[in-house]
């Protein structure tokens, strides 16, 4: 289960017609079809792509690290685990359809903050529910790391839960638009880390295009500005105007495949990129949230972004495409962690600021499990018991 239902789909035939899929709304927030529990194999997500195209979804999506279109299917044990993944996630997948409305409704303007908070409060035990189940879930030995992006998503949509909680507080009103959007950026990188899991288990989940539809699915790391969800004031200035479409993932690089694609470089090249890029440590962010400093973590968070952003441009690891999305989706992380404490720096002393501090802290812990040491990454040192707190 996932927040968004996947991969867009555009009809060929409308695309020669010159229709295309709209951008949606900047007040979209959590769009999503809720009852989407289902693994999204080929098969259903062509048919749920082709829907998503006509409600004007952008949704999320996932790719495959190959640059080769591949007839391999997900193996019996792969898809038993899927199911139980599917089957730990229920609880937020019903949980979400009365939430997400409402949650709409919030972002608009057309439910009173006190109202949300009711709604808020009768998702998050649901949500934590289906953390502690997937948490539960066996080893998946094949590739262990399948279980970690499954919890790491999850530990993520809880603490969107969280967000909107502390967006409903009256001491929030002066910051509540930019709380929103954090939600929104939070959902979005627990459902692009879900997709990581995914990748692995079903190599179809990156469908190929057949002559009838054309699948649109976005870039594995999202870049805030294209995608219309960048902060704004007074936690940054202005964003730019986001992409005139959604971003688009690229194909790799490879014998005839068409530009524009991912190019690759050595597993080594790439390492000497991230270390030369010089990232702030997470012990940076947990410094400054200790200080309550509202202007070192914004400066943080501006530098997670655009130095991700730099990466995100050069080359990935020559067959390892997915290592490298995994390392960058833990950076902007790290970078929205330090966004969540900047605006919790500016709300006045109380509950709600408490919470959001505390949001952001769990949001470091789970960018600790995406990145590697390596790579030249000392962790934040906050524990991960953290990620076991049951309150708002």
């Amino acid at each position: 289960m996932r927040f968004r239902s996947g991969v867009r789909a555009v009809s060929r035939r409308k695309r020669l017609t010159g229709a295309h899929a709209a951008r949606p709304p900047s007040n979209q927030g959590l769009k999503v079809a809720a009852a989407v529990v289902a693994p999204l194999v080929v098969a259903i997500a062509l048919i749920a792509l082709v829907a998503a195209n006509h409600s004007g979804d952008s949704g999320s999506a996932s790719p495959a690290s190959s640059s080769s279109t591949t007839t391999v299917t997900a193996s019996k044990t792969a898809k038993a685990f899927q199911d139980k993944v599917d089957e730990a996630f229920k609880p937020l997948g019903e949980a979400i359809k009365v939430f997400l409305p409402k949650a709409q409704d919030f972002e608009a303007g057309k439910v009173p903050p006190g109202d949300f908070k009711g709604a808020v409060d009768a998702a998050l035990p649901e949500f934590v529910k289906a953390r502690d189940a997937v948490a539960k879930l066996a080893r998946y030995k094949p590739a262990p790391a399948v279980n970690r992006y499954f919890v790491d998503a999850a530990d993520l949509y809880v603490e969107v839960a969280r967000i909107y909680g502390v967006a409903s507080d009256p001491a929030s009103d002066p910051l509540r638009a930019q709380l929103d959007v954090a939600a929104r950026r939070l959902r979005t990188l627990g459902d692009r880390i879900y997709d990581r899991g995914r990748v692995v288990l079903d190599p179809t989940f990156y469908g190929a295009s057949s002559q009838d539809v054309e699948l649109r699915p976005p870039t594995e790391v999202p870049d805030w500005v294209a995608e219309g969800m960048a902060a704004g004031p007074p936690l940054a200035p202005a964003p730019g105007p986001p992409a005139a479409s959604p971003p688009i993932r690229e194909t790799t690089c490879g014998t005839g495949v068409a530009a524009p694609c991912r190019a690759e470089e050595s597993q080594s090249k790439w390492a000497s990129r991230v270390k030369k890029a010089a990232f702030p440590q997470p012990s940076e962010i947990v410094r400054a949230l200790d200080a309550a400093d509202a202007a070192r973590l914004g400066d943080l968070a501006g530098a997670y972004e655009a130095k991700t952003r730099t990466l995100r441009e050069g080359p990935d690891p020559k067959g390892h495409r997915e290592r490298a999305v995994v390392v960058e989706l833990g950076l902007l992380t790290d970078g929205e962690a330090a966004r969540l404490g900047q605006a919790a720096s500016l709300l006045p002393a109380g509950d709600a600021r408490a919470r959001l501090l505390t949001v952001a802290r769990r949001s470091v812990v789970v960018a600790d499990s995406l990145l590697e040491t390596g790579l030249g990454f000392r962790l934040s040192g906050l524990p991960t018991s953290l990620l076991a707190d049951t309150g708002p």
